[in-house]
């Protein structure tokens, strides 16, 4: 072999050996550490008895840390002021002062979740341990359920609350409990509880001072004294109190208001001229499509109340024939019109204004304009039976989207509800105690009165095109079973 080929090998060796260097990878740093810290000693056993205050430590395998300490440290009964934590390496010690403690006493601590490792803020869940400050253990308990009164539904927010029932009602708002407990998925259970009697309350303590003092605060209250000696489960019906300033004809007008399903189209006009301005709940943009429901009506909502309408100035055709059947309302606030009308099936509608057929108080008209809607067919619709006992003064409410769109009275065991649109929907019971139409809620002050309540249909009810739907609203059967102790 001659020098020169020999050359260009050695060469070809030498950026092969370079290149495989320059591309090593830095380490990744390998998986991601999700292990929570591990408990490995402590200085006081749980069930404690004769505690009379001091220092408990708590040994944990590597290093960690505090995290909301304030919101996630529960002891119970209430102390006057939190225990003092405080963590060193893997030490977290919490010191409980004597002169906090009450005599036979049995206490619950719950740390929650303030116990992190360092390094990736993995919880230590659930440190929690009991202790005595007498010669036994108080081994009572109390579990229930709370459910939302105006819907039915279970409610899983908020805390449980417990007060001496020697105290008057004035507490709720002016002490802390005694006892809290979480809600959990509409439920709550306390234990370790003392042979005494308590007044039981919900709290959702929107401002973390465990008083009820905000009146957009949703609370529940139970009718009586409760032992939990005597009583296994208790059930709260939760609500938010009316404000002093809403009357019944405004809460009324506010139900009218939600059972209108409007698209809130806007009516143009190219005039520069200041004029008073409206929205119309009808699909005016394609004239050839069905989109007006036959039990609905035609509402104008006005940006203004309005002072006088003139009804000669509104003039209403179906398939170019007049229609002389309109009436036309306005509502208690003057701000929106509602036109009222037998609808023929797959009409094409045509409305006219005239200028000035509304006027507000300042004087400004309402220009003239005119557009087309077209309504549906019979069978577009789907009809639903309800079968349900009348036993006082019920009412039916059917809900779409969270919204009630139709109620009927339940004055025979068989409600109708006609004209349905292909969807899915929710069915309630209302107990209407006041036999106004709508749902009252409850009070705290003065008369102290629960919330009327609801019976909420668990299962989805689909409503099809042309097809009649039958259920069984059996309220019994709707209801779930008391918890077992």
């Amino acid at each position: 072999m001659s020098v020169k080929p020999f050359q260009y090998l050695l060469f070809l060796c030498i950026s092969l050996c370079w290149f495989s260097c320059a591309n090593i990878m830095a380490p990744t740093g390998g998986p991601r550490d999700v292990t929570a810290p591990v408990l490995k000693k402590r200085s006081m056993a749980d069930s404690a008895l004769n505690f009379k205050g001091g220092s408990i430590r708590f040994e944990f395998d590597e290093f960690v840390q505090l995290r909301d300490v304030q919101n996630q440290l529960i002891v119970t009964p209430l102390l006057k002021k939190n225990p003092k934590v405080t963590v060193h390496k893997k030490r977290v010690t919490i010191e409980i002062e004597d002169s906090l403690l009450e005599p036979n006493t049995t206490y619950a601590v719950s740390m929650g979740s303030a116990i992190q490792d360092v390094r990736e803020s993995n919880p230590y869940k659930n440190l929690s341990f009991t202790f005595s400050t007498g010669s036994y253990f108080d081994s009572l308990s109390l579990r229930g359920s709370v459910v939302e009164a105006n819907t039915g539904r279970p409610d899983t927010s908020g805390m449980v609350v417990l007060y001496k029932a020697s105290l008057p009602d004035s507490a709720f708002f002016k002490e802390k409990p005694l006892y809290i407990q979480k809600i959990e998925g509409g439920a709550f259970f306390f234990k370790n509880l003392p042979d005494k009697e308590f007044s039981v309350y919900v709290l959702n303590d929107q401002n973390s001072n465990l008083r009820y003092d905000q009146t957009n605060e949703k609370i529940a209250f139970y009718d009586k004294k409760v032992s939990p000696k005597d009583t296994l489960t208790v059930t709260l019906h939760s609500f938010v109190a009316q404000e002093k300033a809403d009357s019944n004809a405004n809460r009324r007008q506010l139900a009218k208001n939600a059972m209108t399903d409007t698209r809130n189209l806007p009516v143009s006009d190219n005039k520069e001229n200041i004029r008073l301005n409206f929205i119309i709940n009808a699909d005016t943009l394609d004239k050839a499509k069905r989109t007006f429901d036959l039990y609905d009506s035609v509402v104008l909502r006005f940006d203004h109340p309005l002072k006088a309408f003139d009804e000669s100035k509104m003039h209403l055709f179906q398939n170019e024939a007049p229609d002389s059947n309109v009436i036309v309302k306005m509502d208690s606030a003057r701000k929106s019109l509602s036109l009222f009308t037998l609808w023929g099936e797959d009409a094409l509608c045509k409305i006219i204004f005239k200028k000035g057929f509304a006027q507000d108080s300042a004087g400004l008209q309402a220009n003239a304009t005119e557009f087309y809607f077209r309504t549906k067919r019979k069978s577009e619709y789907g009809t639903l039976i309800v079968k349900c006992k009348k036993e006082g003064n019920e009412m039916l409410e059917l809900m779409k989207n969270e919204k009630v769109i139709a109620r009927k009275k339940v004055t025979d065991s068989l409600v109708a509800f006609p004209f349905l649109s292909p969807d899915t929907y929710l069915l309630r019971l209302l107990h209407d105690e006041n036999n106004n139409g709508i749902w009252d809620t409850g009070s705290f002050f003065g008369e102290k009165k629960q919330p009327e309540l609801v019976d909420l249909l668990p299962a989805t009810i689909t409503i099809r095109a042309n097809w009649e739907n039958k259920i069984d609203f059996d309220v019994n059967r709707t209801k779930k079973p008391a918890l077992k102790k």
